[in-house]
C-alpha cells in the first residue's frame, strides 16, 4: 500500500482518537482532519472506552500528563487493545521527570502500543540509553541514532518513529530513512504531536513498516513545500505547512520524499 497511504485515508475517513496534550489539541485536531480523517478527543476515563469502539486507532500523548489524564490514556488504551485497532504513544519528556518515566513504563506494561513516536532523547531513554534529553526537546548524545531506533524497537518489540532533522523508523530490526525536513518543523510547538495524530489516521490502514515510515514523511514533506513559499515567519510557516498538508496527495508525497531503507 506504501504509495497509497494517503489515498486509502481519505476514502475510507478513519476516526483517531486522540488523549491530547492539553498544548495542542486544535493542532492535531486540524491536522488530522486535513488529511481526511477524523479527529476525536477524550479527556474523561468513563467516556474512553464507548469512543474507542467507533474509533480506527488511539494516540496517547504524556505531554500534560496528570492523575486523570493517565486514568484517560490507560482507559484508551486498553479499550482498543480489546478491540484490535492501533494505539500510538508519544513519550513526551519521559526522562524529564520520575513520575513521566513511571508513567510511561505503566503504559507500556498496560497497553499494547503499535507505534512509539518521540524524539531521539525520549526514545534513547525508552532503550534505557543515556541521553542528554532537553525538556520536551531532544537534546545531545554520542550513541548512533540508528543503534538507539533499532535497540527501542526490540526492547519495546513496536513500531519505532524517532523524529529530528532525520526522521528514523525502525521495528527493532529493519531501518528507514526519511531525509525530508523543515527548519521551522522545530520552531512550531507541538509538530510531533501532529504527526503522532497522522500517524494514527495512517496506522489504521496499515501497519506494514514500510508504509509508516511512508506516512512518517507526510508532515516534513508539507514543511517543505511551505519553506520553499519563504514564509515570513513561523505563524505564516504552520499556515502554509498546514494548507499544504490538506492538499497533500500520494502522487506529490511519491513525488518528493527522500525516503530510504539502511542495509
Amino acid at each position: 500500500m506504501t504509495k497509497e497511504m494517503l489515498s486509502a485515508v481519505r476514502t475510507n475517513q478513519p476516526i483517531v482518537l486522540n488523549v491530547a496534550n492539553a498544548v495542542t489539541p486544535q493542532l492535531v485536531a486540524n491536522a488530522i482532519a486535513y488529511i481526511g480523517a477524523s479527529p476525536i478527543m477524550v479527556e474523561d476515563p468513563f467516556d474512553a472506552p464507548d469512543l474507542a469502539k467507533i474509533a480506527n486507532a488511539v494516540t496517547l500523548n504524556l505531554g500534560s500528563t496528570s492523575k486523570k489524564a493517565q486514568e484517560v490514556m490507560l482507559a484508551s488504551g486498553q479499550a482498543a487493545n480489546q478491540l484490535g485497532i492501533p494505539v500510538v504513544f508519544d513519550p513526551v519528556a519521559v526522562a524529564a521527570t520520575p513520575l513521566r518515566t513511571q508513567r510511561a513504563s505503566e503504559i507500556l506494561d498496560r497497553v499494547k502500543v503499535a507505534i512509539v513516536r518521540g524524539n531521539l532523547g525520549e526514545v534513547a531513554a525508552l532503550a534505557g540509553i543515556e541521553w542528554n534529553s532537553h525538556g520536551i526537546d531532544a537534546g545531545t548524545g554520542s550513541e548512533d541514532p540508528v543503534a538507539i531506533v533499532k535497540e527501542a524497537g526490540r526492547k519495546l518489540k513496536t513500531i519505532v518513529v524517532a523524529t529530528g532533522a532525520v526522521d528514523l523508523v525502525s521495528d527493532g530490526q529493519t531501518v528507514y530513512e526519511i531525509h525530508n525536513s523543515a527548519t521551522q518543523l522545530a520552531t512550531n510547538v507541538g509538530m510531533g504531536d501532529a504527526l503522532d495524530g497522522l500517524l494514527g489516521a495512517f496506522a489504521s490502514q496499515s501497519l506494514d513498516l514500510a508504509d509508516i515510515a511512508y506516512a512518517t514523511a507526510a508532515l516534513p514533506v508539507a514543511g517543505e513545500l511551505a519553506m520553499a513559499e519563504k514564509p515570513f515567519g513561523p505563524a505564516d510557516f504552520l499556515t502554509k505547512m498546514l494548507d499544504h498538508l490538506a492538499n497533500l496527495t500520494d502522487d506529490v508525497l511519491n513525488q518528493h520524499i527522500q525516503l530510504r531503507q539502511l542495509p
